[in-house]
């Protein structure tokens, strides 16, 4: 299967990105990231999917969560994907957007090259 994507991060993606990320950074480092984010929302870096999950330490959520399954309609029914949305702060990476994406993608393929927009802040 030939995953489709969309050439340049949405609106939609960039507020969920900082939804979360309010959570977890601090307000300056948040907004310094948004701007980062918008700067280079069309700059696509690709990585396999596997390595986005060992770098990020984050767990395979399991096939038949809700949000991983929706993202299975999507790719079954061809539907380009945004890219998912990488920040790498204090030697740490955290996936600010496409979470299920990579988790549904994983499924499909581990070694599936993923397009991503990768920020990075300095310490």
């Amino acid at each position: 299967m030939t995953l489709r994507w969309e050439k340049k991060v949405k609106k939609r993606n960039l507020d969920a990105a900082e939804e979360y990320l309010q959570l977890i950074f601090e307000p300056k480092d948040v907004e310094e990231t948004i701007a980062l984010l918008h700067r280079y929302r069309g700059s696509i870096r690709t990585f396999k999917v596997r390595d986005i999950l060992r770098a990020s330490q984050n767990e395979l959520k399991p096939e038949t969560n809700e949000n991983v399954e929706k993202q299975f309609v999507k790719l079954f029914e061809g539907e380009a994907l945004a890219p998912v949305l990488l920040v790498r702060k204090n030697q740490k990476l955290f996936i600010a957007d496409g979470y299920h994406r990579m988790c549904a993608a994983y499924y499909l393929n581990k070694d599936t090259e993923m397009h991503c927009v990768l920020v990075g802040l300095k310490e």
